[in-house]
C-alpha cells in the first residue's frame, strides 16, 4: 500500500486532493489536513473558482453604471455593478472589459486593476479583481449570456452611498469593488 505524500505549510500537514464534484463553474475538492496544535486529521473542502472581476464604469459625467439582476442564491434581483468570471488565463483587466461590453454594451478609457479581494480564503482560492473603467459609454448592444436578463442605469455617487447604507447594495464583492472605487476616489 502505497503512502499518502503529503506537504506541511506554516505547520499544518495536507495530503492530497480528490475530486468530489464538477460543474461548469465550480469543481469541488477535499482533501485531509493535520491540525498542528490538535493532531487531529479531518478533511477541508474547496470550491475552485475561476478568478472573478467586477467593473467600476464611471461614465464622462462621473455617474457610475450598476446592473440589476436576479440572483438565484438570494432569490431577488439584486443592484451590482457589471461582472463575471475570467476565462482561464485571461488578463483581468481584459476580462472586465469584456464583461463590461457584454452584459452591458459599454466600452471606455484606462481600464485597469483598482483592487482585489479572496472572496472566501476557508473554502476558495480565486480571486476577485476591481477594475475601474473611465468615461464609459454605451457603444454597443449587449450580448447577455443565454441566462442573463440585466438591466443597466447609472447613478450619480451621493445615490449609490444612499443605496449602501439603506441596503439596496449589498452584496459584499460589489461592496468591495465600490470601497477600492471610493478609497481611490472619495
Amino acid at each position: 500500500m502505497k503512502k499518502e505524500e503529503s506537504k506541511t505549510v506554516h505547520g499544518w500537514k495536507i495530503f492530497p486532493e480528490r475530486v468530489i464534484a464538477e460543474t461548469p463553474i465550480v469543481t469541488i475538492t477535499a482533501g485531509p489536513v493535520l491540525c498542528k496544535r490538535s493532531g487531529r486529521k479531518k478533511d477541508f473542502y474547496l470550491f475552485d473558482f475561476p478568478d472573478w472581476v467586477n467593473v467600476v464604469a464611471v461614465t464622462p459625467t462621473q455617474d457610475i453604471l450598476l446592473i440589476r439582476q436576479f440572483r438565484y442564491g438570494s432569490g431577488m434581483e439584486e443592484i451590482e455593478i457589471p461582472g463575471g468570471m475570467s476565462n482561464h488565463g485571461e488578463d483581468p483587466v481584459e476580462a472586465g472589459c469584456r464583461e463590461l461590453l457584454e452584459e452591458t454594451g459599454y466600452t471606455g478609457k484606462n481600464a485597469r486593476v483598482i483592487g482585489s479581494v479572496c472572496p472566501n480564503p476557508a473554502i476558495q482560492r480565486n480571486l476577485c479583481y476591481t477594475i475601474l473603467v473611465e468615461e464609459a459609454e454605451k457603444t454597443a448592444d449587449p450580448r447577455m449570456d443565454d441566462m442573463e436578463d440585466i438591466e443597466c442605469f447609472v447613478q450619480p455617487k451621493e445615490a449609490i452611498h444612499h443605496s449602501i447604507s439603506t441596503g439596496a447594495i449589498n452584496h459584499g464583492l460589489v461592496l468591495n469593488a465600490l470601497m477600492f472605487y471610493f478609497g481611490l476616489k472619495p
